[in-house]
């Protein structure tokens, strides 16, 4: 998840709804078994449904841990009615019922969990708590059929999201677009132009991310995507499946198969609106955009930041599946976020560049405000997303952006996960990459972040600014809000001449460098001074132009 700065930091979006209607059609198949069980329905309110699903879960949490796998049964046939469309309580389930030896319905559970969104194989294969149902031919068919389930789900969803956008339609603003090297299933409303520059970008990310994790040309596709040597950890949590903290299993070898296809969808403003309200509530304008790996699904307001962060994601999630790890918090949104500002590097590459983000990391240094590396490390995602979520974000980039220019992100990487199952918070490998204790590495960190370069935040008030006024646009690039005066001034007129740019022109670069929102216009005006003529980039309807504008003050 992108999480934006304009605030101080489930419900049913459409994410949910397209993994209910793929799950819905696909449990009509074979190898998913029949229509689901029928569970006792309570009449209550929402409030009170939400009351009892955080408490049923916290059982079911404490029934694992204890290995009391009836009473989790119990627990989990009365929280299934309040999540029906949720795969984890499904699996938990069979998870349950597979330890106490009823394999035949395990099974079940299990095809009702994998026609909800259920996709983790490694973790079927491996889990502990479904050893029983390992020997039951209904489980043989669905490893030995595990990739045509997965095309057929991926088949489902992309169709029910046509139909809900309404792709190929007359009067439509969205349409598909299919990466097979990437495994990418596009549904856009955005600028052709501009998507294809985002598609340029996601695989310039992806090479990042190759060289990165080490599966470059150097180590060669076949050999990066073997499987994973380490068990994934992990324990009995509601929000997510079960799998037992000794990580042994048995069954058959995961196939090698190529990572499931994931739906990016970047909707119009007007949706985009309508799906983080029912996702995040009343704080739906704090976030950018969101991957989430259960449902295979990407989801952006913009071409820019928001994107890069969200599709690292991806990237970073098919990664900790191949090696069957589950990295910390800070870990992932740091990652993450050090992909949102970048700059062009000499060859065409991505340079994470000082964003509005170190700049909070200079201000809590220079206050003596930074998160000590103890907590730091230590956090889990309570603490990450609690009362102090914008200072992790920020010095989570930091600390990655600190190892970039340093030339030491993708040793920090390979130290990392080689030695993950020794020390999974990241800590360790600090020390081994930087050879230095962790005491002295968070001494030099401090000062460093105190001598970070000051970004310009606010539009208008940087050094260098445009002459026109310019608003928060619709995910493709600031739009251009003329004041009166000046929206009517005559062609031909002293105003007009001076400003070639019109009301509701969406900015999209600076002198070849993309902005695609108000944060990116700031930072890249920042670089110039006041008497300065760029080349601005602009969409004017339907029609790219591009004209020479003389920078002005700070207004």
């Amino acid at each position: 998840m992108r999480l934006r700065r304009c605030l101080v930091q489930y419900g049913v979006g459409f994410i949910v709804a397209l993994v209910t209607l793929s799950g819905t059609a696909l449990a009509q198949s074979d190898v998913v078994g029949p229509q689901p069980p029928k569970f006792p329905i309570k009449q209550m309110t929402q409030e009170e449904a939400n009351a009892e699903k955080a408490r049923l879960e916290k059982a079911i949490t404490q029934a694992f841990a204890r290995n009391e796998f009836g009473n989790a049964e119990v627990k989990l046939r009365e929280l299934i009615p309040l999540d029906h469309e949720n795969f984890v309580p499904w699996y938990n389930l069979a998870c349950a019922l597979s330890v106490q030896g009823k394999t035949d319905e395990a099974v079940q559970m299990l095809q009702q969990a994998i026609a909800r969104g259920f996709a983790d194989l490694e973790q079927l294969l491996k889990d502990p708590h479904m050893a029983k149902v390992r020997g039951t031919p209904q489980y043989r068919a669905i490893v030995a059929s595990w990739g045509e389930i997965v095309e057929k789900r991926s088949e489902k969803t992309i169709e029910a999201a046509r139909k809900k956008f309404h792709v190929g339609e007359k009067g439509s603003p969205y349409s598909q677009e299919k990466d097979d090297g990437l495994r990418l299933i596009y549904i856009s409303a955005f600028d052709a132009v501009l998507f294809a520059q985002a598609r340029k970008d996601a695989g310039k990310l992806a090479g990042w991310w190759n060289t990165m994790a080490g599966q470059d040309k150097k180590k060669g596709v076949a050999e990066a995507a073997q499987p994973p040597k380490d068990p994934a950890r992990g324990v009995a949590d509601p929000k997510r499946s079960t799998t037992a903290p000794d990580g042994k299993s048995d069954g058959p070898v995961a196939p090698k198969m190529e990572p499931p296809w994931v739906l990016v969808i970047l909707p119009t403003r007007p949706d985009y609106i309508t799906w983080a309200q029912a996702r995040y509530g009343d704080r739906y304008d704090r976030v950018g955009g969101e991957y989430n790996h259960d449902a295979k699904m990407l989801v952006s307001m913009d071409l820019g930041s928001s994107w890069r962060h969200e599709f690292w994601h991806v990237l970073h999630w098919r990664d900790m599946d191949r090696r069957g790890q589950r990295h910390p918090m800070w870990m992932m949104e740091g990652l993450c976020s050090l992909v949102e500002d970048c700059d062009t590097g000499p060859k065409g590459e991505m340079v994470p560049t000082a964003s509005w983000r170190t700049n909070m990391v200079r201000r809590l240094a220079r206050n003596g405000n930074l998160i000590p590396f103890d907590m730091f490390f230590d956090a889990g995602r309570k603490a990450f997303m609690g009362d102090r979520t914008l200072a992790f974000y920020g010095q989570a980039r930091a600390m990655f952006l600190f190892l970039a220019e340093k030339r030491k992100l993708q040793e920090w990487y390979g130290v990392y996960v080689s030695g993950y199952k020794e020390d999974a918070t990241g800590k360790s490998a600090f020390e081994q990459v930087l050879g230095k204790p962790i005491k002295e590495i968070e001494k030099e960190f401090r000062l460093w972040a105190r001598q970070l370069p000051e970004v310009p935040e606010e539009v208008g008030r940087g050094r260098a600014n445009l002459p026109v006024d310019v608003g928060i646009g619709t995910g493709e690039g600031p739009i251009v809000q003329l004041d009166a005066l000046a929206e009517f001034a005559k062609p031909g007129n002293h105003a007009a001449a001076a400003n070639p740019l019109r009301d509701k022109d969406v900015i999209t670069s600076i002198d070849g460098k993309p902005v695609s929102d108000m944060n990116d216009l700031a930072r890249v005006l920042g670089e110039y001074e006041p008497g300065a003529t760029v080349s601005v980039a602009y969409i004017r309807g339907k029609t790219h132009g591009e004209v020479k504008v003389k920078l002005i003050g700070p207004r």
